[in-house]
């Protein structure tokens, strides 16, 4: 399994309470998030431009954000 990965400096906005982090190193698809803000879980979708989403869980056939 290749996993795409970048190493270097990044700012991301929370999707859900628009705090900014930095992150710093090695950052990868699909890497796991909790904002320090609010809490929200996000997941990285893109690293160039580095993006985030909120984490799905399939449930009863509906797709909804990961709980908190």
């Amino acid at each position: 399994m290749i996993v795409k990965t970048s190493i270097r400096t990044a700012v991301i906005e929370c999707i859900d309470c628009g705090v900014k982090t930095v992150l710093r190193g090695q950052i990868y698809l699909g890497q796991e998030l909790i904002c320090p803000e609010c809490g929200t879980w996000m997941q990285i979708v893109s690293l160039d431009p580095t993006e985030v989403d909120w984490i799905y869980e399939e449930a009863n056939d509906d797709l909804e954000p990961k709980a908190r």
